[in-house]
């Protein structure tokens, strides 16, 4: 048997005598509403705006900042002046990679270029760890440049292709000046990259070696816990043994462990680690030898000084090992039959 319907309510219709129902509130409630879905749409634009200008310019920064962290790496090695040669040149073309094919790596990688960024800056630390092994074969004049080819400059690349990406999303109005919307994006991103890398290096020339955090490995640690907290994933599980390494396995983090590990591969050779500290001169370390007996000063790839500790002086001093130097002048002072004039010698005087 079929169910009767249930008989609709009626609906009372308003009444023209209606006192809220007159040609004036409804004006008034009309431009009401206008007014507020006005001011919710601007205001969700400005914060979808904004969110974009966040997102891009902290890559930007964390991507400066590593800039001048990988140079600093390098200066132990290779010292500071071969290690920025090329460093410029290659940023300038890691960003020109990154921000030229960003369509190309979003299409091509199986994953968010996103995310891959902890990924790859947790890898930093390891991959240098090993590389500086080899930093002899790859020579000064290339070798910072091949070690930050393999280490920073992919990050770099990414780091570009996602501030491209994440810039797509930034409305201008270029009225008949599209060209200039075109290219804004790039010239402003690459400026304020060259800005946080200035400012960044400033302050890392100013702090650096005060605590454990602002030496050159904490930088890259922090910048690595940074990353994973922008852009977190799963494949940070990837990123485990690497981790591992650098807490244990990394003798270059100035930590009580790793310095034992050091000077356990040192005395194999017959040196030992008394100190070390980085400091706004650069990477300072005192080593000894025993076998030849004397102590020495580096900052970087310079040597400071050092002392012999088997000779002392008539004051009891320790004889500075300079005074070779002293010995290898001395030959200037011989007199020889026919002197060569000031503009055509060639023997190295120190």
């Amino acid at each position: 048997m079929a169910r009767s319907k249930a008989p609709k309510p009626s609906i009372p219709e308003p009444k023209a005598d209606d006192p809220l129902f007159t040609q004036e509130n409804f004006e008034k409630e009309l431009k009401a509403l206008a007014s507020k879905a006005k001011e919710e749409t601007w205001g969700r634009w400005a914060t979808e705006q904004a969110l974009v200008l966040i997102k891009s310019a902290t890559l930007l920064s964390l991507a400066a900042i590593y800039s001048n962290v990988s140079q600093l790496t390098l200066s132990p090695i290779y010292g500071s002046i071969p290690a920025s040669i090329w460093h410029s040149k290659g940023v300038m073309t890691a960003c020109f990679l990154g921000w030229s094919f960003n369509l190309f790596i979003r299409r091509r990688l199986p994953v968010k270029p996103i995310t891959l960024l902890p990924l790859i800056a947790a890898y930093i630390p390891t991959v240098q760890f090993f590389l500086f092994k080899v930093s002899g074969l790859l020579g000064g004049t290339y070798g910072p440049t091949i070690i930050e080819t393999l280490t920073y400059f992919p990050l770099l690349v990414l780091s570009a292709s996602c501030t491209a990406t994440v810039l797509d999303d930034l409305e201008m109005n270029p009225g008949r000046l599209q060209w200039l919307s075109d290219a804004m994006p790039g010239i402003s991103s690459y400026t304020f990259f060259k800005i946080a890398e200035h400012y960044s290096n400033n302050y890392i020339e100013e702090t650096i070696g005060t605590t454990f955090i602002q030496t050159r490995l904490g930088f890259e640690i922090i910048l690595g816990g940074i990353y994973t907290i922008f852009a977190p994933s799963k494949l940070m599980l990837y990123a485990i043994p690497a981790l591992i390494h650098t807490a244990f396995f990394n003798y270059h983090v100035q930590t009580p462990l790793a310095t034992s590990s050091l000077n356990a591969t040192m005395m194999k050779s017959g040196w030992t680690l008394i100190d070390r500290q980085e400091s706004l001169t650069g990477y300072i370390s005192i080593i000894e030898s025993a076998d030849q007996g004397f102590k020495v000063m580096r900052c970087d790839h310079s040597l400071l000084g050092g002392e012999w500790l088997a000779y002392k002086s008539t004051t009891g001093l320790a004889e500075p090992i300079y005074g070779v130097f002293v010995m290898l002048e001395a030959v200037r002072l011989i007199e020889v039959p026919e002197p060569v004039p000031q503009d055509e010698q060639t023997a190295l005087v120190m």
